[in-house]
């Protein structure tokens, strides 16, 4: 609103440097690897490292009058730190048929506080002909802790939130 501010649109132009992500994979194919129609099955598995303390903030044109960013940078190196991902999946082939069960756990990225993410999926696919079925319960628990603002030199108290879901997914689709 122009009475807060002056009649200046309040704006801040700014450059985002997203954490960095070290990700290790690897999958093994049951039968025949070049064709698809004789394979019977594959299982993979990924590793992932993400360093949430390299996030990073900047102003444009060092338009920062107030030292915002430098002092927003010192609250991820303070609050974050790097956690391991971890993802695990397979799939049965049965001529037409595939059966599928995955899960994967996203640890805790907050230094101080509990958190963590956990997916469990099955499902059945169907591929014939160009027509392709696919229907996937996913079962997630998720751990969280949000902080809805922050005031300095007081004392806050963070929201621990435990949510658990599912979902059901289906996809139709047909190549021509």
């Amino acid at each position: 609103s122009g009475d807060f501010n002056n009649g200046v649109p309040g704006e801040s132009k700014y450059n985002l440097t997203t954490p960095y992500r070290l990700i290790a994979s690897a999958s093994y194919v049951f039968r025949e690897v070049e064709n698809v129609q004789k394979q019977k099955g594959f299982i993979t598995a990924d590793v992932e490292y993400t360093d949430y303390t390299s996030a990073n903030f900047k102003a444009i044109n060092n338009e920062d009058a107030d030292n915002y960013y430098p002092v927003l940078n010192k609250v991820i190196d303070d609050e974050y730190k790097g956690a391991f991902n971890f993802r695990l999946g397979g799939e049965l082939k049965f001529n037409t048929l595939m059966f599928r069960l995955g899960g994967a756990y996203y640890s805790n990225p907050y230094k101080d506080e509990k958190a963590n993410r956990i997916k469990i999926g099955g499902g059945l696919g169907y591929r014939n002909k160009g027509v392709f079925l696919d229907l996937t319960y996913v079962y997630s628990i998720n751990k969280d802790v949000n902080y809805p603002y922050r005031l300095q030199d007081n004392v806050y108290y963070p929201a621990f939130v435990n949510n658990n879901a599912g979902n059901i997914i289906a996809t139709v689709g047909f190549k021509l």
